[in-house]
């Protein structure tokens, strides 16, 4: 079995002759996670099928399955409670396929989803997981991949770093190739971005993004597009954090471009502990003067960003006047004269291929940004973000699901039924569609609906299609973002996202809009809105 995209789903195979998979329970570029049962000693346990690109035969494909053999013998190096323990690895057709614990809980990035996290718990998280950083670093590893989809949240306040499937491990052979790039892009150091490799600072910086996510909700360098994501990682300030309180001077001390001068795990680990005992915080070191930067407006900045944010929750209240936290902090990260690398910008505006949970900018495939949540440049002149809007609920009890859409939007068009696939409801508003799609029972997966989307747009003039791999609800999802040209109309913007249920059932989110107006601004911010606020019903 080389993928997990086609043909009948494994639920309920029998893995190394005792785990049963019970249910898909995540998805990633690197494979699909299943809760399963171990018949042997009757427990649950967390089991990662590979998903691997090409020919057993295929460089690529064994490099792949390198790659994980390299996550089981990674993650079981480290000892620590904050550190995913692994079980079991299990050769199926060939494959590895890797038993972990099983943590019931859900990730931050779920958490994230329904507003930021105080900071007091944003920093006990972050102790967690800088604790698991910092025994995987003891062993000589490093992450690589530290995120909130990778962050677990389980009972009696355990948190859990999982998924070393990109860590580095010194001593072995690298298993990139020259141009190839792995990582989540919003949490990838700069030092990576421009070739200068990673260590244990490299990781420190993806957890003061992490520990920035956390209480603002969103990354601070995430925007619009691809290139301008880049170009803000190497270039530019991230914004000030408005509900960090003690956190603040730590988390921009992290994300200092130059590794050597962020704070190091120790420091961090006192601020951390202080922050999440509601103890008074020490602050940072000294560190030399900053350097004056060199602007890249036209990349690193979308003139004018509007983030885009969910319902937020209530300020977070001020720390009590025995916290001590600089006025200013002194590792505030500066701006460098520093451009983009030619070379690595170069493959970005050419379509270097971000897929799934790892991307690699050598891959033939178009361009497509991580984890399809987006920021948006002003949708209109003076106009507010559209995720602030009114929005209403409209529960679609024949497709199972509630679709939240802007009030301003009007049903335009609603048709199928148990006979007449797919169910679909329609609305729009200023040339802008917004649908959801319901088939009961698919002929196909989400990546051959996605694939057969794709096939269908090449059809039409001038027409591209970016896939990427996702996952939404913990089912495994397709983001496709398609631009067509049809000879004498304007051209249009189509972006879908295509989710398989565990119990069969494949839906599909999608926005057309008109291509480079302000209605193109608005409707990327709708999908991501929408998209953030659709409730799909269990099986």
């Amino acid at each position: 079995m080389s993928n997990d995209r086609g043909g009948t789903s494994p639920k309920g195979r029998l893995i190394g002759g005792r785990y049963r998979l019970a249910e898909r329970i995540g998805s990633g570029g690197m494979g699909t996670v299943w809760r399963a049962h171990d018949e042997l000693v009757d427990r649950e346990v967390a089991v990662k099928q590979p998903r691997l690109p090409g020919d057993p035969e295929d460089e690529a494909h064994q490099r792949a399955s390198h790659r994980l053999y390299r996550e089981a013998r990674a993650a079981a190096r480290v000892d620590h409670p904050a550190a995913v323990s692994i079980h079991d690895v299990v050769v199926e057709d060939g494959l590895p396929w890797i038993v972990m614990e099983w943590v019931r809980g859900e990730s931050l990035h779920e958490v994230l989803r329904r507003g930021p996290v105080a900071p007091a718990e944003t920093a006990r998280i972050g102790l967690a997981v800088l604790g698991a950083l910092r025994a995987a670093h003891a062993v000589g590893i490093v992450h690589r991949d530290v995120k909130p989809a990778n962050v677990l949240l389980g009972p009696h306040g355990r948190v859990v770093l999982t998924d070393f499937g990109i860590a580095h491990v010194q001593g072995e052979e690298s298993l990139t190739v020259s141009g190839e790039f792995v990582g989540s892009i919003d949490f990838i150091a700069p030092e990576r971005m421009s070739g200068r490799g990673a260590g244990p600072p490299s990781d420190l910086w993806s957890l003061g993004v992490l520990l920035y996510a956390a209480v603002e909700g969103e990354p601070p360098f995430r925007r619009t597009t691809l290139e301008s994501t880049l170009a803000a990682i190497l270039s530019f300030d991230p914004p000030e954090p408005k509900r960090a309180g003690p956190l603040s001077p730590l988390i921009s001390g992290l994300l200092g471009k130059e590794p050597d001068l962020r704070p190091d795990a120790e420091e961090a680990a006192k601020i951390l502990e202080a922050a999440a005992e509601g103890w008074p915080v020490p602050p940072l070191h000294a560190t030399p003067a900053p350097q004056v930067p060199d602007r890249i407006t036209e990349l690193g900045e979308d003139s004018g960003t509007v983030r885009l944010r969910g319902p937020q929750p209530e300020p977070v209240p001020e720390q009590p006047d025995t916290t001590v936290v600089p006025t200013t902090s002194p590792r505030r990260p500066h701006l460098l004269r520093r451009p983009l690398p030619a070379a690595l910008l170069g493959v970005a505006l050419a379509g270097g291929a971000w897929l799934g949970t790892s991307y690699f900018l050598a891959e033939p495939e178009p361009a497509a940004v991580t984890e399809p949540t987006y920021t948006s440049a002003p949708l209109a002149p003076a106009a507010t973000d559209i995720a602030d809007e009114p929005w209403d609920k409209h529960p679609e009890k024949a497709l199972k699901a509630t679709l939240a859409v802007p009030s301003r939007y009007g049903e335009t068009h609603r048709q199928g039924s148990a006979t007449d696939q797919p169910r679909m409801v329609i609305y729009g508003e200023g040339g802008i569609d917004l649908r959801l799609s319901l088939w009961d029972q698919p002929s196909t997966t989400a990546m051959g609906r996605a694939d057969q989307q794709k096939r269908s747009w090449a059809t039409h003039a001038e027409a591209e299609t970016r896939l990427t791999e996702t996952s939404f609800g913990g089912e495994y999802a397709v983001q496709a973002d398609t631009t067509y040209d049809d000879a004498g109309d304007d051209p249009t913007r189509v972006m879908q996202l295509s989710v398989m249920t565990d119990d069969g059932r494949l839906y599909e989110l999608r926005v057309d809009m008109p291509k480079g107006t302000a209605a193109e601004k608005e409707g990327m911010a709708l999908f991501k809105a929408a998209r953030d606020r659709l409730v799909i019903e269990k099986g």
